[in-house]
């Protein structure tokens, strides 16, 4: 028990900082740099002509372009979301895998990828700025103020404003929802249709 405490005690803290790995190619940086354009501006037909055709809108069998018009802008709060959902994973870095039938495939944000071997459902990672709370409440006690990009883990989420979590280092408390990110929060993820780089799918979850 003491050898494990104190192996907590001085592991160095894992992060997960944005990566770019995805500069290599001309024409997905024309892609990015459109949608880089589209999201601040809210053009939706900008973003829409960056879709595949058969791009996945949800985990619950909703695809397609018209689908996911339907699922982000029926409703005048999600539009609002969608904006600030798309403009959080842009700025977190861009990372390419290949998946299980052999193609390459690229997902902004990058840790959805470099953070691969860890588990997504259980595992967040700190943004700059947030902070360890003793109680789930803005004006508790700061334990400390969280390395940028350290992994969480231990997360117990029910839905609400804060997560509780225990930081590398073994420390444990409350942060801010708004003040961390979790694996499988939403991410953009592109691949090949017909030689060219399409948004294939924006999603969260698994």
């Amino acid at each position: 028990m003491l050898a494990t405490a104190f192996f907590l005690a001085t592991a160095t803290p894992i992060r997960l900082p944005p990566v770019d790995q995805c500069s290599d190619d001309r024409g997905f940086t024309q892609v990015r740099q459109k949608l880089e354009k589209s999201v601040p501006a809210r053009e939706r037909d900008g973003l829409i002509s960056l879709m595949s055709a058969d791009v996945r809108v949800t985990f619950g069998g909703r695809y397609g372009r018209e689908g996911f018009l339907q699922h982000w802008t029926s409703v005048p709060k999600e539009r609002g979301r969608l904006w600030r959902e798309l403009d959080r994973a842009l700025r977190l870095g861009c990372a390419e895998a290949v998946s299980g039938e052999g193609t390459t495939y690229r997902a902004i944000p990058a840790m959805f990828i470099t953070g691969d071997d860890l588990d997504g459902f259980s595992t967040w990672v700190a943004l700059p700025g947030s902070v360890l709370r003793a109680r789930p409440a803005p004006g508790a006690k700061a334990i400390m103020r969280l390395p940028p990009w350290a992994v969480l883990d231990d997360v117990e989420h029910d839905g609400g404003s804060w997560i509780q979590a225990r930081t590398p280092k073994g420390r444990r408390g409350y942060v801010r929802r708004s003040e961390a990110r979790t694996l499988l929060d939403y991410r953009i993820i592109f691949g090949r249709r017909d030689g060219e780089w399409r948004i294939t799918a924006f999603v969260a979850g698994d």
